[in-house]
């Protein structure tokens, strides 16, 4: 990151706006390099990431041709508004980007669980998750690889001194 004064990378913080988070905008790049950002719905558990989808369409086609994908949520965004000086408008925000392989899974058990994880996210209901629509659901987990935090306009954590 190059403006290390904003780099979080407390675990408890990345965790807490991942949890907090309403939803994720995902990055893919498919066969012919143009990349791809889609807002999601998702859940987050273990340095994994989960979300769900049609079987069929650009983002199901894309993560068939290349499962490297990253990702974003933000949290506590809003507008610093200066009437006097251009340079001075700037935003607010907490943000979580990371990078990882998107896994598609197959097996209904497992599918069923990720969805409550991702039910969970969003305190809905986990029950009832009939056979026939988990699997016609795509689901997918990302095992995250690479992960930091930032911070523009609020206090750092505690112990994250440059």
């Amino acid at each position: 990151m190059r403006r290390k004064e904003k780099e979080v990378t407390s675990p408890a913080w990345i965790e807490d706006v991942l949890k907090r988070a309403e939803w994720l905008e995902l990055g893919l790049a498919g066969a012919d390099g143009w990349p791809y950002v889609v807002p999601l719905n998702f859940g987050y558990t273990d340095n994994t990431v989960i979300f769900h989808g049609a079987k069929l369409g650009k983002k199901a086609d894309m993560l068939r041709e290349n499962p490297k994908v990253c990702f974003q949520v933000v949290v506590d965004a809003e507008v610093v508004r200066n009437e006097e000086n251009p340079a001075a408008f700037s935003m607010k925000y907490k943000s979580v980007t990371g990078f990882g392989i998107a896994r598609v899974i197959e097996d209904i058990a497992e599918k069923r669980s990720a969805l409550k994880t991702l039910m969970r996210h969003y305190d809905g209901p986990l029950e009832p998750m009939p056979d026939g629509v988990v699997e016609k659901t795509l689901v997918a987990k990302i095992e995250i690889s690479e992960i930091t935090g930032k911070v523009s306009n609020y206090p750092r954590p505690e112990g994250q001194n440059v």
